[in-house]
């Protein structure tokens, strides 16, 4: 099924966790994996924004994000992230059109 929903989260971590928080996100994004509702996730920072992220996951609709949100292993996450993060904002971004990558001929 094609992903319909984007959740963009933003995230500001407490100046020294930058490390623990990726390996705490490595690893939490294992088992995001294996929701058959999500699509994919990426982890992004700004060149020389240590401390800023920006979290993109893919759904298959928002009632599958929100349940997700719900499990306990989201729950168990949040917890532990909530020690380390600093604060950020989180928006849910419908899907109205999706590109392919063009595709080139060989010679």
């Amino acid at each position: 099924m094609t992903p319909a929903l984007r959740v963009l989260l933003r995230i500001r971590i407490v100046e020294g966790h930058e490390t623990e928080f990726e390996e705490l996100w490595r690893a939490h994004a294992e088992t995001v994996r294996g929701f058959a509702d999500n699509h994919g996730q990426h982890l992004l920072r700004a060149p020389g924004e240590h401390g800023s992220y920006t979290v993109l996951t893919d759904w298959t609709d928002e009632p599958s994000f929100r349940a997700f949100e719900r499990s306990p292993e989201q729950q168990a996450y949040l917890r532990r992230l909530w020690a380390i993060r600093a604060g950020g904002d989180m928006q849910l971004l419908e899907v109205v059109h999706a590109l392919s990558p063009a595709t080139t001929a060989e010679a």
